[in-house]
């Protein structure tokens, strides 16, 4: 690891958080590490100094409207479209199950929810249980924002990706991306307890966005608007 400033990007998996910290001069290699639960994300990210942490995960809910955010990225992503779920509104964040969820949504947003959607609560609840709207300013250190890979992807690229990252194919191509960005990167994903090729290649994707928002030269999708809690409803790519 160079000694140069240090960010990191941040992706749910099965075994808790994949965080992909790297440097942020660009080349420099990215090391991977399990966690089980965000707080010590958090507190790791705190203990190394980074600049920046990119987080795959939203984190300001909307209210009766889709975010701009969400439909922004869409947009970027075309055909790969189906990788971004509507963010669920902050009405069913503390639902207990898929049924009342889907009731509070279609009771305030006349909108139902996917069960895909559902299955986020409980990560975006943990992840809103450690950052304040505060560590989502530019003036925080670090400054924490949300992501979504294939948007970091498709930026990265100059285009979207056009293979599932589930498949070999698509994880080939999205190594071949970010193997110019990450020199001990390639030819495939490494393995790591609790993770799987995808997420490893998601961290690192949304550890790229974080060097760009280190270096002021992230893209944002979405207006500046906060939900009704004070987070940022923006994607950072």
């Amino acid at each position: 690891m160079s000694s140069a400033p240090l960010v990191a990007g941040v992706d749910a998996a099965k075994g808790g958080w994949v965080m992909a910290i790297a440097a942020t001069a660009p080349g420099s290699p990215v090391k991977f590490s399990v966690w089980p639960s965000f707080a010590e994300v958090w507190t790791e990210a705190r203990r190394q100094a980074l600049s920046a942490v990119g987080v795959d995960m939203p984190i300001g809910l909307p209210g009766q409207d889709r975010r701009q955010s969400d439909i922004q990225a869409r947009e970027l992503l075309g055909p790969r479209r189906s990788s971004l779920f509507w963010t669920p509104p902050l009405c069913a964040l503390n639902a207990a199950d898929h049924a009342e969820a889907n009731r509070l949504s279609k009771e305030n947003t006349g909108r139902g929810l996917s069960i895909q959607a559902f299955h986020l609560l409980p990560k975006v609840r943990e992840v809103r249980a450690v950052l304040t709207p505060e560590d989502l300013s530019p003036q925080a250190q670090p400054q924490a924002a949300e992501v979504h890979p294939e948007t970091s992807f498709a930026v990265l690229a100059s285009q979207p990706m056009s293979v599932s990252k589930r498949q070999p194919a698509g994880q080939a191509e999205r190594m071949a991306a970010l193997a110019p960005e990450f020199d001990n990167l390639g030819p495939a994903p490494p393995s790591l307890p609790g993770a799987t090729p995808d997420d490893l290649l998601d961290a690192a994707a949304a550890a790229w966005t974080a060097r760009r928002m280190a270096a002021g030269s992230a893209m944002t999708l979405g207006p500046e608007e906060t939900d009704a809690t004070g987070y940022p409803m923006v994607i950072w790519a």
